[in-house]
C-alpha cells in the first residue's frame, strides 16, 4: 500500500522538475544570432570576421550573442591600440615638425651704416629675427592645415661694403649664405614630416571611428541584457 502511494508522489515531482526546467527562459547570451527575439534593426549589423577564430566554422546564426560580444571586445582593445600607437607617431612627427619649423621661421636683413667723419667709418650690419608668424604657419602646413609653409624673407647677400675699405659686408655676407642654406635645408625637410604625420592622422581618425563604432555595439548588446 506504501508503496502504491509513494509512485505517483515521485512522478509528480520528476514532471514538476522537468516543467521547471522546460520553462526556464535561455539567458540571452546564450542564443544563437539568428535565433528570436531578435528584432529587426536591434542588433547592430556585425562583420562576419569579428566572430572569434573558435567559431569561424560557425554561420553567423549559429554564433551566440556572447561569442558576438566576446569578438567586439578583443576587436575594440586592437582598435584602442592601433589608435593610441597612432597617436604616439602623430605627436613624435609633430615635434620634429617644431624643431624644422623653428629652423625655418627667419627673417634677415643688412643695411649700410655711415658713421665719423663724412661718413667714413661707414660698415654693413646683418639682422635676423625669428618670425613667430611663420613659424605657426609652418607648424600648421605640417599638420596638414594650410597648403604652404609660407616664405622667410631672406634678401642677396651684399658684394660690397659701404666704402671700398670696408671689409665688415664679406662676414655679412657669409651670415646671409648661413641663414639661407639653414633655411632651404628646413624647408627640405618639411614635406616628409608633414607626409609623416598626416599618415599617423589618418590612421588614428581610422581606428577612433572603429573604437566609436564597437563601444556603441557593445552597449548596444548589453543594453539587450547580453552579459558575458
Amino acid at each position: 500500500m506504501k508503496t502504491w502511494m509513494l509512485i505517483p508522489v515521485g512522478a509528480g515531482v520528476a514532471l514538476l522538475g522537468y516543467g521547471l526546467l522546460q520553462g526556464s527562459p535561455v539567458p540571452k547570451a546564450l542564443k544563437p544570432l539568428g535565433a528570436p527575439p531578435a528584432a529587426p534593426g536591434v542588433l547592430p549589423k556585425h562583420d562576419p570576421g569579428t566572430i572569434p577564430r573558435q567559431t569561424q566554422g560557425q554561420t553567423t546564426a549559429d554564433a551566440s550573442y556572447c561569442q558576438l560580444l566576446t569578438a567586439y571586445r578583443q576587436d575594440l582593445r586592437r582598435y584602442k591600440t592601433q589608435r593610441d600607437d597612432a597617436k604616439l607617431r602623430m605627436q613624435e612627427a609633430l615635434r620634429e615638425a617644431q624643431q624644422v619649423c623653428d629652423e625655418f621661421a627667419w627673417n634677415a636683413s643688412w643695411k649700410y651704416v655711415y658713421a665719423g667723419f663724412f661718413g667714413v667709418d661707414g660698415k654693413t650690419e646683418f639682422h635676423k629675427e625669428k618670425s613667430n608668424a611663420l613659424k605657426t604657419r609652418c607648424v600648421e602646413y605640417e599638420k596638414g592645415a594650410v597648403r604652404d609653409p609660407g616664405k622667410p624673407t631672406i634678401p642677396a647677400p651684399p658684394s660690397k661694403g659701404a666704402y671700398w675699405y670696408d671689409g665688415t659686408y664679406t662676414d655679412v655676407a657669409q651670415k646671409i649664405n648661413d641663414l639661407k642654406h639653414q633655411v632651404d635645408d628646413a624647408r627640405a625637410a618639411l614635406p616628409g614630416i608633414r607626409d609623416k604625420y598626416l599618415r599617423a592622422k589618418a590612421e588614428h581618425d581610422r581606428a577612433a571611428a572603429k573604437v566609436a563604432e564597437l563601444e556603441k555595439k557593445i552597449a548596444d548588446l548589453e543594453a539587450q541584457g547580453v552579459f558575458c
